[in-house]
């Protein structure tokens, strides 16, 4: 239960975030278009099997509770949001099978985001996702 309130803290938190972003006034009648400077907002989660941990990441302003938003959306917009296109980082790994589910929902430019991918331990998450999903 407790992986569950703070999951729902935590797109709390994004939802609220995002609200304030797009209150902010623009032109007058000018609706926002999809750019760099769209608001995205990211609920990323690791699951090891016996321990989750979340966090948010908000781009365009970067923020939310990422240890490291600047370089974690940069890595997003490289792929557009389609994160099923990271491959930051090769090189070796352990041979040791611990699997990671690494998760990501939300909205990328208005464009919606889900994505599911199992890793067969840190390593490869790391070397993967690089630092998006290091928190």
């Amino acid at each position: 239960m407790p992986f569950a309130r703070r999951t729902a803290a935590l797109a709390l938190a994004a939802a609220l975030g995002g609200l304030a972003v797009t209150a902010a006034p623009t032109a007058a009648g000018a609706a926002p278009r999809p750019g760099p400077d769209t608001p995205s907002a990211l609920l990323l989660t690791v699951d090891t099997g016996g321990d989750v941990r979340a966090t948010v990441l908000t781009c365009g302003p970067e923020g939310g509770l990422h240890p490291d938003p600047a370089t974690a959306c940069r890595l997003v917009a490289r792929v557009d949001g389609h994160l099923d296109a990271l491959e930051v980082q090769p090189g070796p790994c352990t041979r040791e099978y611990a699997p990671v589910t690494a998760r990501a929902v939300g909205f990328w430019q208005d464009r919606p985001v889900a994505y599911t991918r199992t890793f067969d331990n840190r390593c490869h998450l790391l070397r993967g996702t690089d630092v998006l999903f290091d928190f």
